[in-house]
């Protein structure tokens, strides 16, 4: 790890100015989950005893729900069927309004549906309806029409990730002409790659397989790091790649850039409990990344971490900021009620104009950093008051945190638009807004602003209250069902 706290938080701020393209195969997940006690008479197989059933995008659409979640815009392109599994998937999408789903319907090819069967949170079974085929010349058209229509739409493209799960939607030559619209365009690339050929994906700018993939691809068993750089670092050459960043499970992820420059990213220190989706995090926090231009070693660093939570979830996994930065050391902050009651002071001497908002926080997400970027747009310095693990179980349940106060408080301190950390063990802020005085409060959602609590303290102070629009439907309830 070569980025501290603050560095990947202005990264993650940067990243939500991002218009990032997903082109490839959607697919709808759904996991029937149970309880096993006996096996079936009829044959030696255990018999599930369901209990519940969820479903979420998976594939190439849960790329862009990855993206969503770390707070890129983003436009998804695929191809469903004209039934249910697919208007599934459309209303699924539908619910995050970060993601602009342009889905082409072809009538009679069913929509890609995985169906894992799990007892104990472990999967027995896994059941795909499908068709592999390539698709029709009509299809194909219509499909690279609507790329060409996006790459020239507005917020511009920043990066598009050509997503590749052998479902029938990127053939080699469709693939070839997305790499050749970028480079027109003067757009990166990022492919995650299913084709044991290489040179399917030819002039993309990165390309993501993990271990198995790269072997099939070089034809070669590798196991020390060294051959797998080296084996990378031929096929970057050959197929004229930017890098190749593979995937190596425990062993974390090596990038093999043309220029010869190699980093390894070890892996995080995190239990695995479910690989599926990992892939999909990796090339959204990837792309994400290039599009920003940001530095290659603090993208591996960001990609690794976010890998490292994806492995340690259940189900097709998203990861969200605040959950990437809590993996992260932090430093002792000051979040005592007396210091920054004398903060504030000396900040009013000087003529500063305060302001004050506050939250839970458990989870960091990116409806809670616009949230906070815009709250610091009205005032010189930024105040926030954090709920304390006792006053977040009082009104979110037992379950909850599931990030420690001391987390949320130097996650929040580390962005770079906040000036101060204040923490409250009450079930509302309004003494520590007594104590703070601050000139301006700001809140999201729907609230009006007789209804903030502390409004009253700065009115009389011939202060405002101020209420942002919540952005989309992000919260921490959604990351944690998923």
């Amino acid at each position: 790890m070569t980025a501290d706290l603050a560095t990947i938080s202005q990264a993650f701020c940067t990243i939500q100015d991002s218009h990032i393209l997903v082109v490839g195969d959607v697919m709808l997940d759904r996991f029937v989950d149970g309880h096993v006690s006996r096996i079936s008479p009829e044959a030696p197989v255990p018999i599930l005893e369901k209990s519940a059933v969820k479903q979420m995008p998976g594939g190439s659409a849960n790329v862009a729900c990855n993206l969503a979640f770390l707070g890129a815009k983003t436009t998804l392109i695929g191809v469903i069927g004209d039934d249910e599994s697919g208007q599934l998937l459309v209303a699924e999408l539908g619910k995050n309004p970060s993601i602009t789903f342009l889905p082409h319907i072809v009538a009679g090819r069913p929509t890609t549906l995985k169906t894992r069967y799990r007892a104990a949170g472990q999967q027995i079974l896994r059941v795909d309806d499908e068709d592999m085929s390539p698709l029709a010349s009509d299809a194909t058209k219509a499909i690279l029409s609507q790329i060409e229509v996006s790459l020239k739409s507005t917020p511009a493209v920043d990066a598009v990730i050509i997503s590749d799960y052998a479902k029938g939607c990127l053939t080699p030559t469709i693939i070839q002409k997305i790499v050749a619209l970028c480079k027109k365009a003067g757009i990166k690339s990022v492919a995650d790659p299913k084709l044991a050929d290489f040179s399917a994906y030819h002039g993309v700018d990165i390309l993501t397989p993990n271990l198995a993939e790269l072997r099939a691809a070089s034809d070669a068993t590798l196991t020390d790091i060294d051959d797998i750089v080296t084996v990378a670092h031929d096929l970057v050459i050959k197929h004229e790649l930017g890098a190749i960043l593979a995937t190596l499970s425990a062993r974390g992820m090596v990038l093999t850039m043309a220029g010869g420059t190699t980093i390894h990213g070890a892996a995080t220190a995190r239990d695995v409990f479910d690989v599926s989706g990992a892939g999909d995090t990796v090339v959204a926090a990837v792309a994400a990344c290039v599009a920003q231009n940001i530095e290659p070693p603090l993208a591996v660093d960001i990609a690794n971490l976010a890998a490292g939570v994806a492995v340690a979830k259940s189900g097709t996994a998203i990861v969200s900021p605040g959950e990437v930065l809590g993996q992260l050391h932090a430093p002792q902050i000051a979040t005592d009620w007396p210091h920054w009651a004398e903060q504030c002071r000396q900040w009013r001497e000087n003529g500063v104009k305060i302001g004050f908002t506050n939250g839970c926080f458990d989870l960091l997400h990116p409806g809670h950093i616009y949230l906070l970027q815009q709250a610091a747009s009205y005032c010189e310095r930024l105040i926030v008051g954090v709920n304390s693990d006792r006053s977040v179980k009082r009104l979110k349940g037992n379950s909850r945190p599931l990030q420690a106060c001391d987390s949320r408080a130097s996650v929040l301190s580390s962005l770079p638009f906040i000036d101060g950390v204040a923490v409250f063990d009450e079930d509302t802020p309004l003494d520590l807004v007594s104590i703070l005085q601050p000139d301006v409060i700001i809140k999201g959602g729907d609230y009006t602003a007789t209804d903030v609590v502390g409004a009253d303290i700065v009115n009389a102070r011939g202060g405002e209250v101020v209420i942002i629009p919540t952005l989309g439907t992000f919260s921490s309830s959604t990351i944690i069902n998923r």
